[in-house]
């Protein structure tokens, strides 16, 4: 009870990852992938963002590595037709989803997509072993192409308390 009373989007934080959602445009080039996002991206608050991601084969830069953000620090690389996608170096004032889903600055995402003819599966795995007791693995998403980028989607909802029902009514 209460716990959006204290959610890092009443107080205009950026969403973070990946609480901000799936891309809504995804712009690829030979080194480097740019996802940008839709604001409101949990349907509950955030801004409009974007990622620049290299897609090089490059490892983590411990220099870069030491500042933290909301979206990380990520490199990219191809395994076959799979792009693979590990980001580091969180902030941990955001939270994973509402209802307090909040997590470490260790945390790290593995992020995976894989195309299908105008179909993109997106597969969010996050690891963070002082948060969680193992792996924390995200419903996988279908991500359309249209004829002008992806197609929105409509709202995730993970039923993952249910029976446990509370409210903020006034008695």
């Amino acid at each position: 009870m209460w716990t959006n009373k204290y959610d890092p989007v009443m107080t205009c934080q950026p969403l973070g990852l990946p609480r901000q959602g799936t891309p809504a445009c995804i712009v690829h080039t030979d080194n480097d992938i740019i996802f940008f996002y839709r604001m409101y991206g949990d349907y509950g608050g955030g801004n409009s963002e974007f990622r620049i991601i290299p897609t090089d084969d490059r490892k983590h830069d411990p220099n870069t590595a030491r500042q933290a953000t909301y979206y990380g620090y990520t490199v990219g690389k191809w395994e076959g037709d799979t792009l693979v996608l590990d980001s580091i170096s969180f902030v941990d004032s955001t939270w994973l989803g509402r209802g307090g889903l909040f997590h470490s600055g260790d945390m790290r995402i593995v992020e995976k997509l894989a195309r299908t003819g105008n179909d993109i599966l997106y597969e969010v795995t996050v690891y963070d072993p002082e948060s969680f007791l193992e792996p924390y693995v995200m419903t996988p998403r279908t991500l359309r192409l249209g004829g002008n980028g992806l197609i929105p989607e409509r709202a995730n909802c993970e039923v993952y308390e249910e029976g446990n029902h509370t409210t903020q009514m006034r008695h």
